[in-house]
């Protein structure tokens, strides 16, 4: 059974066939082929539908409804997988190359350093706090040691958002990252902006934040004493006749942080993780060298694109330059052709004169003034004629226009260009 569809196509299936069914003949399940109908807004048929068709009734239809996104179009259910961009897949290839590389480095580093084996367990890595931490991350360790917590006890700076008890630790995962950053060429800088890791001119930007869930705030029994005691002030004045406003005495909300720790990186790249946080059997320490493979990835991919882009962006200004190379070729041939036809037309004048004046010297003794002025006018225009066919008028005017140079700036080595690629709106 064929897997992709239109949307009217899809729609008329599941209004058909119970989903159920049809989900078999996908082989997905049924709450997977449901999701791909609310993804591209399709309308199925609720639990009650069939039930009603079995009984002999007509149940009302939910129309398709019409969408003007062509990236609906077609459907594609289970198991698809549309085609990759070519140049996506270059960048995550060369960077899955880098990150390889920086692995063997790594490997290389250790066994030279003499240094223990990559451990096996899965016990959490737990660092020492860090007294002096790296110069590139000094300005932000200032800053996040001053902050001033809120009435949840989170500070926030860009790049980080923890609970205040999370500090000294945050600061110790930044500063040893840094330091396996470093090792790979990568610097940090940090700024209003944010956390970055960059390779000049490729950077990108990530984040240290802390998990927390929101309950509902239990009141104290101070808490609770302050607000029966405005609520008793406030029913007194009610009965005076007068109004007091009231007044909260605790946040509806309590914010309870977990003390897990997320690593996110910010930028987007295809195929690459972005994400890592505390786990049941990791913790973000444990996780350094797969954090600093991951920024290399990205870097990396970065890298790629930016250096395919700028190959394309050459590639179209050379072209663009051989066009116009071409185009000037193109007028400076139209100029030889129009300098050449203006010559054989002097030429063929000049002949065409020199026989009327010659054939008319019979005619002289016997013409009018008129006929004279004609034949004078005449041997004028054809000493000016003449005074254009000249070698050295002509060789003036050619080096003037520059028609025949003998170095050539049009000159193009490749030849002709290509037709420049029209598509349907152009």
């Amino acid at each position: 059974m064929k897997r992709t569809f239109s949307r009217q196509e899809l729609y008329d299936l599941v209004w058909s066939t119970p989903i159920a069914t049809l989900a078999k003949q996908f082989d997905i399940s049924d709450r997977g082929l449901a999701k791909t109908c609310l993804r591209y807004h399709i309308p199925v048929p609720s639990r009650g539908y069939w039930a009603k068709i079995e009984a002999g009734q007509q149940p009302t239809k939910t129309p398709l409804w019409k969408l003007e996104n062509p990236a609906l179009e077609p459907v594609h259910i289970g198991g698809h997988k549309p085609a990759v961009n070519p140049y996506v897949a270059f960048a995550t290839q060369k960077a899955a190359e880098a990150v390889e590389q920086s692995k063997v480095e790594r490997k290389v580093e250790r066994k030279q350093a003499d240094t223990a084996k990559e451990s096996s367990s899965k016990t959490p890595v737990v660092l020492e706090p860090v007294r002096r931490p790296h110069a590139s991350i000094s300005g932000l360790v200032t800053a996040l040691r001053s902050a001033k917590a809120d009435d949840h006890g989170e500070v926030s700076v860009p790049g980080i958002r923890i609970h205040k008890s999370s500090v000294t630790r945050v600061i110790s995962v930044l500063h040893h990252l840094v330091i396996a950053l470093e090792s790979r060429n990568v610097v940090v800088d940090c700024s209003d902006k944010g956390i970055e890791a960059a390779v000049p001119p490729d950077d990108v930007r990530f984040e240290i934040s802390e998990s927390r869930s929101r309950e509902q705030h239990k009141p104290t029994p101070a808490e609770q004493k302050k607000h029966d005691d405005h609520e008793r002030r406030r029913e007194a004045a009610q009965r005076r006749g007068q109004w007091l406003y009231p007044e909260k005495f605790w946040q509806e909300y309590d914010y309870i942080y977990s003390g897990k720790l997320t690593f996110e990186i910010l930028n987007w790249a295809d195929g690459a993780r972005k994400r890592w946080g505390d786990g049941k059997h990791q913790s973000l320490e444990s996780m350094l060298d797969a954090i600093t493979d991951g920024v290399v990835f990205h870097l990396a991919y970065d890298k790629a694109r930016r250096e395919e882009r700028e190959e394309q962006e050459r590639r179209r200004q050379h072209m663009a330059h051989r066009r116009e190379l071409h185009k000037k070729r193109q007028e400076r041939e139209a100029k030889r052709l129009a300098f050449l036809r203006q010559l054989a037309d002097y030429q063929k004048e000049a002949a065409d004169l020199r026989a009327t004046i010659a054939e008319s010297g019979s005619s002289l003794q016997h013409a009018g003034p008129e006929y004279l002025k004609m034949i004078a006018w005449a041997e004028q225009r054809l000493a000016h004629l003449e005074a254009q066919n000249r070698i050295d008028v002509l060789t003036s005017h050619l080096v003037n226009e520059n028609l025949f140079p003998d170095i050539d700036d049009l000159a193009d080595p490749e030849g002709d260009p290509p037709p420049p690629k029209y598509s349907w709106g152009d």
